[in-house]
């Protein structure tokens, strides 16, 4: 080997973590370009008219409900006008830059658990899978989502949480609700984290709803009745009126979701079986004391509550998935356990993405796949229990990962 060959290899061995960073952000800026001239039917059908409708107005035209997204969403978008009108681009310029912080987020998480600093090797890879997973690359910059928005700041909630900073988190929390509901996902954890820790107290919970309330109050100044804040959120859960919507769960198993008189029927079950299983967690949580100031501990409830909110609320697209894939994504890297959990999930929100996007393309039909989904929830319900509650170690070929 000449020296010159060894200077190279010690400087790749040295300089490793930011190499992977170099080119994991190229790779992620390639893939986001080859998919923004991407017009999926959610662009043409919604969004495209949304932007029409916001550019043709001024400012004050927020007191007006345009499309079903929250007020801060749309003084976004307002700005966006003013900027461009490329309405396409626009929409996924946005989500792009929230991609790239969701990376970062769940570096920074990676990190901190691990105690070490973010420009190391694990963390670094978090960063890389999570920015260049494909379901988040498609998301944003084919289909033009903004679930990397919302699911980026309660991954900045969940490492502000982890440090103890208690009034960030809620205020991260609180912001991302006011972008979309399907923040609740990862509020079961912070009520089990509230009994369980005893850190903080009722009242933290109020700045959720303050912190929402303030980023609207924009519409409300330009005239907009206080009480629409909520009643964007309350319509949204009736919208569509299907038991499900191309997500995996066990409706999908059970019956057409596609039949409105199975809306009617069992949405009010799937309340009900949402909320009893919830409060059964709730109730292991105390009576085993589990203690969630443990950071695998704390991501593995909040991966399990989201998880068992995907299978059994009704309504559930495909996207809502985007936080349960992030979370077990950075379980993976901070813990190296069970990497299958998060391969799996991310295969299974893949096939619904594919589904959508690329003209009802599937491999595998919404049945079968409900069938794995339904595989994959009892065995991180069994994760759950026997690392998180019971507090046994994990099952040998976890341990082999970890060597």
């Amino acid at each position: 080997m000449t020296k010159a060959e060894r200077k190279i290899i010690d400087f790749v061995r040295d300089y490793a973590a930011v190499i992977i960073f170099v080119l994991a952000t190229a790779a992620g800026v390639f893939l986001r370009v080859t998919g923004l001239d991407f017009r999926s039917d959610d662009f043409n059908s919604f969004l495209n008219g949304w932007w029409n409708v916001i550019a043709n107005q001024d400012f004050s035209g927020i007191s007006s409900q345009v499309g079903n997204y929250n007020i801060p969403y749309q003084i976004i978008i307002f700005f966006l006008t003013r900027i461009t009108a490329n309405a396409l681009h626009a929409y996924k310029m946005v989500s792009i830059l929230f991609d790239f912080a969701l990376a970062a987020g769940v570096g920074m998480l990676v990190a901190g658990y691990r105690r070490e600093s973010f420009f190391r090797i694990v963390p670094m890879l978090g960063y890389a899978v999570t920015l260049c997973s494909l379901t988040v690359v498609l998301n944003s910059a084919f289909w033009g989502q903004c679930d990397s928005m919302y699911v980026s700041l309660i991954v900045f909630a969940l490492l502000c949480t982890m440090k103890d900073r208690h009034i960030p988190a809620f205020i991260l929390l609180g912001a991302a609700l006011a972008f979309k509901l399907q923040m609740v996902f990862i509020l079961p954890l912070y009520i089990y984290y509230y009994v369980s820790v005893k850190k903080i107290s009722i009242l933290h919970f109020f700045i959720i709803p303050l912190t929402d309330i303030v980023m609207c109050l924009p519409a409300v100044f330009c005239g907009r009745p206080f009480f629409d804040i909520i009643k964007i959120y309350a319509d949204q859960t009736d919208y569509g009126k299907q038991i499900q919507m191309n997500y995996p769960n066990v409706y999908a198993f059970m019956c057409n979701g596609q039949n409105v008189e199975y809306y009617y029927l069992l949405k009010p079950l799937s309340l009900v079986l949402t909320m009893g299983i919830l409060a059964a967690g709730l109730f292991i949580v105390l009576h085993k004391k589990v203690d969630l100031s443990k950071g695998d501990k704390f991501m593995m409830t909040g991966i399990w509550t989201a998880f068992t909110c995907l299978m059994f609320l009704s309504s559930m697209h495909e996207r809502y998935s985007y936080l349960l894939d992030v979370l077990l994504i950075a379980y993976f890297f901070m813990t190296r356990k069970h990497p299958f959990a998060a391969l799996t999930s991310l295969l299974i929100s893949l096939r619904g993405y594919c589904y959508y996007l690329f003209a009802n393309y599937e491999t595998l039909t919404l049945g079968q796949t409900s069938v794995i989904n339904i595989i994959l929830y009892a065995y991180v319900t069994f994760i759950f229990v026997r690392e998180t509650v019971l507090d046994k170690p994990a099952l040998r070929f976890a341990h082999s990962a970890e060597k």
